[in-house]
């Protein structure tokens, strides 16, 4: 009568079977997906790590041939260093206090670096500051998956490692353009973000004077309008408060408008080294410099524009892409254009670091020189997954919110 009801014996036990594999999949398939998870997130993490050694070797030794135990040793809990940002309970004063806190880093890597060797002159110092900060990236991005993989192990929780699993392609990408930008610092390499600088110093032909610290302006002339330049001081790698200058140009200038030259950052399906006209300050950054540019211009009822030549975020970091080069004298043709056709003296604003870019036209003539080793093994452009990091916030710990701050800040400063 059962063997009737069940369809006989050979089905009873096909049904058995068919329980003890669900049974077994529901007890294995989930220490399967984790064991795969975790070898994800572990072999991703020796190329992180690797990425981070590899930009503290460049930056060693282009301190000393041969780093000694002190040099690492020294490194240690500056690499490590935790940037706290202001609080932003009361706003009031928010420029000032995140200026401070800016200041009071960049103080603390300038004592840092010219401490590994007092003898440095002052383009070489500027360089080795934001190699630094190449390696800082570098190693808070490590820290953070040792971090998360680490939490993955002990706790069990596959939530979490799904989502760093998701992320790792992103922190792979940020890793890798930490240790190209420190080894474009190294050598004084322009980076991406140097387009604008560049575009500047092809704009000037006369010698700039410092008006502020690490800010060069220079009044110019094309077929007989005048126009002024500020950009930050090179060819060491600096980012200047441009902000500082600008009351000042402007009350001794009559000035028509502020356009400022920057690298944007594009999205998938866009090319790099697509040129984009704006309206606006165009400048990254924490805010500071930008808010700076606004107040005077909202003080002076000046128009804001400006030009951005669009790449992706890694490639703002990296040795200049040939596309980020090809499109410089577009925007120069752009600007001259824009200096022809004003009324008054446009006040044009070269935003940007300054590795590798000297401060005239003279100066920069054949920089592409060395731009051509990086040019020669350039590989084709991929997917940039540096869109994913505002898309998909990953964890919520206050470990992990620390790194994440002090990453972005030391970011905002190399960029």
């Amino acid at each position: 009568m059962v063997f009737g009801l069940f369809g006989g014996e050979a089905n009873i036990t096909q049904m058995l079977l068919s329980l003890l594999m669900l049974m077994a999949f529901f007890i294995f398939f989930p220490r399967l997906m984790a064991f795969q998870m975790i070898y994800k997130i572990r072999k991703s993490l020796k190329v992180i790590q690797k990425n981070a050694l590899e930009a503290e070797e460049m930056f060693l030794s282009s301190i000393a041939e041969k780093p000694n135990e002190d040099l690492k040793e020294d490194l240690e809990p500056m690499k490590n260093m935790v940037i706290s940002p202001p609080s932003n309970l009361d706003p009031s004063g928010m420029f000032e206090k995140l200026e401070n806190v800016l200041d009071s880093s960049q103080d603390k890597v300038e004592r840092y670096v010219e401490s590994l060797n007092p003898e440095m002159d002052e383009e070489k110092k500027a360089d080795m500051k934001m190699a630094f900060q190449g390696v800082y990236g570098a190693n808070q991005i490590y820290v953070m998956i040792r971090h998360f993989k680490k939490l993955i192990e002990d706790t069990n929780n596959y939530q979490i490692g799904q989502m760093i699993q998701m992320m790792l392609p992103l922190y792979k990408e940020l890793s890798e353009s930490q240790k190209k930008a420190t080894e474009a610092f190294v050598n004084n390499v322009p980076i991406g973000d140097s387009v604008g600088p560049l575009i500047a110093a092809k704009l000037t032909e006369n010698e700039p004077e410092e008006k502020a610290e690490n800010i060069m302006v220079s009044e110019e002339d094309l077929d007989g309008e005048k126009y002024v330049v500020v950009q930050s001081k090179g060819p060491g790698s600096r980012l200047g408060k441009y902000g500082d200058a600008l009351e000042e140009i402007v009350e001794d200038n009559d000035v028509e408008k502020i356009l400022t030259l920057d690298a944007g950052m594009r999205y998938e399906g866009e090319e790099t080294g697509t040129i984009v006209e704006g309206s606006g300050v165009m400048m990254g950054g924490p805010g500071v410099e930008k808010g700076k540019i606004e107040e005077v211009a909202v003080e002076n009822d000046l128009p804001l524009e400006g030009y951005i030549v669009k790449q992706s975020g890694p490639q703002a970091s990296k040795p200049m892409h040939k596309k980020i080069w090809n499109a410089h004298e577009n925007v120069i043709r752009k600007v001259r254009d824009d200096i022809r056709n004003s009324e008054g003296k446009l006040l044009i604003i070269g935003v940007g670091n300054t590795c590798g870019i000297a401060n005239t036209r003279e100066d920069v003539e054949g920089v592409e020189n060395k731009l051509n080793p990086y040019w020669l093994k350039q590989e084709e452009e991929t997917t940039s997954y540096y869109g994913l990091m505002r898309a998909f916030p990953v964890g919520g710990s206050q470990e992990r919110n620390r790194s994440e701050n002090s990453f972005q800040l030391f970011q905002s400063i190399v960029r």
